[in-house]
């Protein structure tokens, strides 16, 4: 095995480990703060969790060639927003061909159609402002997707 493929193998298997902590640690805040209580999921009896041990309910995925920032760059909130959106709404995450201009033009305009919106219903706080349209994927189109 060569040296990249071997520090690859390694840096996964040390990545891999953090997320997995991070996991247990989710499940345990989410188990304290009475979430599933409050959503009403019986741990004891669901079957997606009834035989997991507390701090294991959750199935980590790892995934390989995603797009990552180049190294210094700033754009590292629009990755994780991006990630964050295709996970939320169960669509696939963008394969290697990311474009962080895009994303922010993406934003700035749903922005400025927000601060609009609230501009013409004379609303001076967020809780007067009227409420935002239903929710919807701003993930248009990507030329390659990988399956999660």
């Amino acid at each position: 095995m060569n040296l990249k493929k071997r520090w690859r193998k390694r840096h996964y298997a040390i990545v891999l480990s953090e997320i997995e902590k991070l996991a247990a640690i989710i499940s345990l805040y989410l188990k304290a703060c009475n979430f599933y209580e409050k959503k009403g999921i019986d741990l004891h009896n669901h079957p997606r969790y009834k035989d997991k041990d507390l701090t294991d309910l959750f199935n980590v995925l790892f995934e390989v060639d995603l797009p990552q920032q180049p190294s210094g760059s700033l754009d590292c909130g629009l990755y994780m927003v991006t990630y964050a959106e295709c996970l939320s709404y169960g669509k696939r995450v963008p394969s290697i061909e990311f474009n962080p201009s895009t994303v922010r033009t993406q934003y700035a305009a749903l922005l400025e159609d927000y601060g609009m919106r609230k501009q013409e219903a004379n609303a001076h706080s967020d809780v007067e402002s009227p409420l935002r349209p239903g929710r919807q994927s701003r993930i248009i189109s990507v030329t390659k997707v990988l399956e999660i």
